[in-house]
């Protein structure tokens, strides 16, 4: 049988940690002074660093395995070790396991990598990356060099301050914690200074707003994987005088799946739970029985939302939706004072970048996205519906857009008096 001539990406099995206990089973410092090394056909190197819509940077270190290395190996056997080392001399590791089905069969194997990444502050870092034997105790380790630029005319210079330089991440987690990342707990710096008491409701529409279908012709929800991060980054948000209340609607079963008021830390558990429970495939013959009824649920809650708070603030947070015929998409009545944000957010495309890549000293545009004048001209009911409402939209598909849209929010909602 010919060998696989393909690169790997094996699942990270390790707990992930700044300081992971990990290193405390291996002589990790004593093999940074130099100890002896094995042998082994390796190589890793540094990935580039990149805006996420998690509005965090994200850079990663990659290493490579020969195939052959793992002949007479068992799975597992190989373990990788990172260290950063920010220019403060402040140490952060992780580690992942190489185990993987594939190596069931390492003959076939030609080439095996393990991709960790991080959510990381722009600066200077040296990488010290490790292999190691469980059953020899053979290591070896490489040194490199990550640097991690500013972003170019950053509308949010200060949003990083009370983050840690470096945070890891587990890339190899299914949707929806890959959604959200409950691990990385670092808070965003968004304060808001507004004078008058303020409330501030951010409404997601969680239904697929997009004919995508994915493996076996089901329904994906491609847009929760901005949306989801974009509301995580917007509950972040610190009101002088006020709050952030969160909802979540589901406009297939016409519900409102998840609440929570006050949203100073974001409840994931319960969100998780109803994004798991509301899946597009298994929606039930009641609810299609008055699909014609979604558009006007909608309307009737962002309308409950504007009457009930109007001082406040709205941002609705979308993919855009095309209701189907037959629906009633008579607009929402204008509320005097509603102070209404739609943040319209296109399906990632198909393209390289979902972020801001380095460029010259800093980190410019991304390059230009696949289809993206095709997305953008997609119908969508929702903007007519809340139409009379005079909503400031943000047509946003990548990270670098929704950094400029929370700047323009923010800065809005910091003049309230």
């Amino acid at each position: 049988m010919s060998p696989y001539f393909a690169l790997f990406s094996l699942t990270v099995l390790a707990a992930w940690g700044q300081q992971d206990p990990a290193f405390s089973h291996v002589p990790f410092d004593d093999w940074l002074k130099g100890a002896p090394e094995g042998h082994l056909k390796w190589s890793a190197q540094t990935l580039f660093p990149h805006l996420s819509v998690h509005q965090r940077l994200i850079a990663g270190v990659s290493a490579r395995i020969d195939g052959s290395e793992f002949v007479g190996r068992k799975p597992g056997q190989l373990v990788v070790f990172v260290e950063l080392r920010d220019s403060d001399n402040r140490t952060y590791r992780t580690y992942g396991v190489m185990n993987s089905a594939e190596l069931n069969r390492p003959g076939d194997l030609a080439l095996a990598a393990l991709d960790m990444y991080a959510f990381i502050r722009p600066g200077e870092y040296r990488v010290a990356v490790a292999v190691y034997d469980r059953e020899s105790k053979e290591h070896v380790l490489k040194r490199l060099k990550l640097r991690v630029p500013e972003l170019t005319r950053d509308p949010l210079p200060n949003l990083w301050n009370s983050l840690p330089a470096v945070e890891f991440i587990d890339m190899s987690q299914e949707p929806p914690d890959r959604w959200f990342f409950p691990d990385a707990v670092g808070r965003l710096n968004l304060p808001v200074a507004n004078a008058a008491p303020l409330r501030v409701d951010v409404v997601v529409n969680e239904s697929p707003t997009e004919n995508s279908m994915g493996r076996a012709g089901r329904t994906t929800r491609r847009n929760m994987g901005s949306l989801i991060p974009a509301l995580k980054v917007l509950s972040q948000m610190e009101i002088q005088n006020g709050s952030v209340n969160v909802a979540l609607l589901d406009l297939e079963r016409r519900k409102v799946s998840f609440t929570q008021d006050n949203a100073v830390t974001l409840d994931w558990a319960g969100l998780k739970a109803a994004l798991q429970d509301n899946d597009p495939n298994t929606i039930d013959v009641k609810a299609l029985e008055h699909h014609e009824q979604n558009a006007q649920f909608f309307i009737s809650e962002i309308r409950k939302r504007c009457e009930t708070n109007p001082t406040g603030a709205l941002i609705v947070l979308s993919g855009p939706m095309a209701f189907a015929k037959g629906q009633d998409l008579t607009p929402i009545p204008a509320v005097p004072g509603a102070k209404v944000f739609y943040i319209r957010y296109y399906p990632p495309s198909p393209g390289p970048s979902v972020g801001l890549a380095p460029r010259g000293r800093g980190m410019g545009p991304p390059p230009p996205m696949i289809g993206r004048r095709s997305m953008m001209s997609q119908d969508d009911s929702l903007a007519a519906t809340l139409k009379p409402l005079s909503p400031k939209r943000f047509d946003v598909s990548t990270a670098g857009e929704f950094r400029s849209a929370l700047a323009a929010i923010v800065s809005e909602l910091s003049r309230t008096k």
